[in-house]
């Protein structure tokens, strides 16, 4: 007979197992520079994206999801669970060139999970450290990462190029583990696809999954070539006005079928009943350079103002399909990491700015998330959200701080494809008809409670900050910020103010200009951008 204290042990390494297996899986994906008007759950008729809609209309779409305005502080603060000004990540996004990244002292999501059983894998873009191989996913976390690790890549050649003193430096920036990928062809948005499913079907269902798939769609390409989508999928688009519109479409369509995609994938491997999915934009769009649409947000990624925060979120699995709804609540891109500890039953940390907002959301019940700060002092900005108001400080760019998207909202009168014949033939249509979930067509109803509608008639002059100057908007019956109420405000304007002074000191000032150190050159590395320092003794 086994002494008592092996049966003891025994039974405790049983229920550690079962623990383990019947926590719930996440697929957690990512869309790059993708605008509010830029997905058709939001209103729009324009670029149709039934996959990602179905997920909002049988899930939970969030109508007040912020994230910080750009990639590396919004996905530093994924991450963490912290706003990216605590960490350093703030302002100016993180170049190849430099030898920075998010601390390695900074427990990120995937190490919380895979602590606690979980297999973990990244697909797609890092964009928050690669000069050290102790910067890379492998060492925080991630059992595998397949992807570019800098902020995007050619949709083709899978090469980032970036602007140097000395001219253009150019290298290859796509990575399986600690190795580049030279052996892989195709378009990139379907070879994130193919690695997804593929992890997914190879996935050994004794342990949960964590996967994190950040697509570099449809994030612009190389300045030489931005726009880069498959021909025939361009020629679908032909009902939009302009050309270059079209090819941002395509982009958005071959991300949309991606989605669709892995959660057929995850039906076929038999998981998806047990698998909470979300599906963000790291931050607004960039309408100057790839031709995304904010509308009737005001302004762009990079800006403090909605356009460039208040962004596309949900969350889907299927014990939430009978409460579906549109959740009103805030929710900032900090709370993803407490959200999901909580939703499978991990205790989230203390310590972070991140609000476990997981009851909150399956049961349409309040926020708890009532301040949202953003730092860049690379720019020199700041904005504050508490409440109905929202205060802007600092200095803005204004050629990115105004409304842009209405000149792309141009449709022909021909050809104009069917919203409900394309639901009905995405992928997700059949998954949903799979797990006998019912969808109704007046589910659609959701386009017209969460689109947006502003009184741009009031829009004569609009309020930039600088050289003392604040903005001050009711972002709730204003969500354009068209008119600032700062003067009618002045003791909102103080407290806020007084509010945004404690985040400053929380501050880990930025390096102003960002590095491009020579040492970095992909000539130097077999024109890749790889790791050029071996570890923190080289300082």
């Amino acid at each position: 007979m086994l002494p008592k204290d092996t049966i003891l042990l025994f039974f405790i390494l049983i229920c550690v197992m079962v623990g383990e297996t019947s926590r719930p899986n996440i697929v957690f994906i990512i869309a790059d520079d993708m605008g509010w008007d830029d997905v058709s759950f939001h209103g729009s008729d324009q670029i149709l994206t039934p996959n990602i809609d179905l997920l909002a209309y049988t899930g939970v779409a969030f109508e007040r999801y912020y994230s910080h305005c750009i990639c590396t502080p919004s996905r530093s603060a994924l991450l963490t669970g912290k706003f990216a000004h605590v960490t350093g990540m703030q302002g100016y996004p993180l170049t190849n060139g430099e030898d920075r990244a998010l601390p390695v002292t900074e427990k990120i999501l995937p190490q919380y999970l895979k602590e606690n059983g979980y297999a973990t894998h990244l697909v797609g873009k890092w964009h928050v450290g690669q000069s050290r191989v102790e910067y890379l996913p492998t060492s925080r976390g991630f059992d595998s990462h397949f992807g570019h690790r800098g902020g995007y890549i050619d949709y083709y050649e899978y090469d980032l190029v970036e602007t140097w003193n000395i001219g253009d430096v150019s290298g290859y920036d796509l990575f399986r583990n600690l190795s580049a990928a030279w052996d892989v062809k195709g378009y990139i948005t379907d070879v994130y696809n193919e690695e997804a499913k593929s992890i997914i079907r190879s996935h050994d269902v004794s342990k949960p999954l964590f996967l994190m798939v950040a697509h570099n769609a449809p994030h612009a390409g190389n300045d030489q070539a931005p726009l880069q989508a498959p021909s025939e999928v361009v020629r679908t688009m032909r009902h939009i006005e302009l050309p270059q519109r079209r090819y941002y479409a395509a982009m958005v369509k071959k991300l949309d079928d991606s989605v669709g995609d892995i959660l057929g994938a995850l039906l076929e491997k038999g998981i998806l009943e047990n698998t909470i999915i979300a599906f963000v934009s790291d931050n607004g769009g960039m309408t100057v350079s790839n031709y995304a649409s904010n509308w009737p947000l005001r302004g762009l990624k990079m800006s403090p103002f909605e356009g460039g925060i208040r962004v596309n979120g949900l969350i889907w699995s299927k014990n939430l399909t009978q409460g579906r709804h549109l959740w009103k609540g805030y929710m900032h891109v900090t709370d993803w990491l407490p959200t999901l500890l909580s939703a499978v039953s991990i205790e989230p940390p203390k310590n972070i700015d991140g609000i476990d907002l997981w009851e909150s959301i399956i049961s349409n019940g309040e926020s708890k998330r009532d301040l949202i700060v953003e730092i860049d002092d690379y720019t020199g900005f700041a904005y504050i959200i508490s409440g109905d108001f929202k205060l802007i400080t600092g200095e803005v760019m204004k050629n990115i701080s105004d409304f842009q998207g209405h000149k792309y909202k141009g449709i022909l009168e021909n050809g104009l494809p069917a919203y409900k014949d394309s639901i009905e033939k995405s992928v997700m249509y059949s998954v949903l008809s799979s797990l006998d979930i019912p969808f109704k067509y007046t589910d659609t109803n959701l386009r017209k409670d969460i689109k947006l509608s502003c009184n741009f008639q009031t829009a004569k002059t609009l309020c930039y900050p600088g050289n003392g100057t604040v903005c001050l908007y009711n972002i709730r019956d204003d969500p354009c910020e068209i008119t600032d109420v700062s003067s009618s405000n002045p003791d909102i304007v103080e407290k806020l103010n007084a509010r945004l002074q404690i985040e400053f000191k929380r501050t880990i000032p930025r390096t102003v200009p960002h590095e491009s150190n020579i040492n970095a050159l992909p000539c130097s590395h077999n024109y890749t951008w790889d790791v050029w320092r071996i570890s923190k003794k080289d300082d």
